[in-house]
């Protein structure tokens, strides 16, 4: 099994492997991005956002299980990657590996009278998500314009009322500081609401030139 700890969510955290029905962790010799979308592929949490080293999302516990993973970046599971063997080397914590996944694999805007404006929308594994109108900020509107080529945010409206429509949410807030390329390099908050609102409408100003 595999998971990630500690994060913002189940798409980012501290790589965490259980081997002998012990959970352990994964040492950052040679620790890329390839290694990491091994892991969100597998943990099906969209494209690996970064690879990152040093225990960035504190230190595990347990046994080091596995140390310099390789992986070519389209194996099905980590550890079907070439690593060292389980457990062949005690690595200390400090050493743990962590990764952040985009979370989901697709962006769009839906239901706009243009290509180019409509309600905020992530796909999460199979299904799509729809995001709040208090989860982004006009930054953040930026970011979905430029990385949609729509060109420059115009307005960020509140959207349809919600009520009791049966939509998936999406989880996290955004804070994009507004030069990322991809919403998925914002960084982000948890933000557990079983309720919204409105959902977010983000209009810019059309394809770029």
């Amino acid at each position: 099994e595999l998971r990630l700890s500690n994060g913002t969510g189940p798409c980012s955290g501290r790589v965490e492997v259980k081997h002998e029905e012990q959970w352990g962790t994964v040492c950052d010799g040679d620790w890329t991005i390839e290694d990491a979308e091994v892991v969100c592929k597998q943990l099906q949490c969209g494209s690996a956002v970064q690879a990152l080293n040093r225990a960035p999302f504190g230190e595990g516990s347990g046994p080091t299980w596995l140390y310099r993973v390789d992986c070519r970046g389209d194996e099905s599971i980590l550890w079907n990657c070439s690593h060292t063997g389980w457990g062949s080397f005690t690595c200390p914590h400090y050493f743990d590996t962590g990764v952040i996944c985009s979370g989901f694999s697709a962006l769009s805007l839906t239901g706009g009278d243009t290509a180019c404006s409509g309600h905020v929308k992530v796909k999460q594994e199979e299904t799509w998500a729809t995001v709040c109108f208090s989860h982004i900020d006009f930054k953040t509107a930026s970011v979905i314009c430029n990385e949609l080529e729509c060109g420059q945010a115009v307005d960020i409206l509140r959207g349809t009322h919600f009520g009791n429509r049966h939509e998936l949410i999406w989880q996290e807030e955004f804070h994009c500081v507004g030069n990322e390329t991809h919403l998925a390099h914002c960084p982000r908050m948890l933000h557990y609401s079983k309720t919204c609102s409105h959902d977010a409408t983000v209009i810019c100003s059309g394809e770029t030139l």
